[in-house]
């Protein structure tokens, strides 16, 4: 799906987007690059990514993420 950024930088989400993911006027979303592309994830970040002292990323949170989680986001990324 195309979005177009304006002028003064920002980036209009289109309407179905916002729709879906109950996105309103004055919500708070987290923007990430990811890749050579951006994720934009409603209410901000779950989580964070930290380095070891070996030098690995790792994945830190509050939250208790269950298999059925995951297999819903591999779901998901299928569609």
């Amino acid at each position: 799906m195309e979005a177009r950024i304006d002028s003064g930088g920002r980036l209009l989400l289109p309407k179905m987007l916002r729709d879906t993911l109950g996105l309103t006027p004055g919500s708070i979303v987290d923007v990430s690059a990811y890749g050579t592309g951006l994720t934009v994830i409603p209410s901000g970040r779950t989580a964070s990514i930290e380095t070891t002292s070996e030098g690995f990323l790792v994945a830190r949170g509050t939250g208790t993420v269950t298999d059925e989680d995951v297999l819903a986001l591999i779901d998901a990324g299928r569609v």
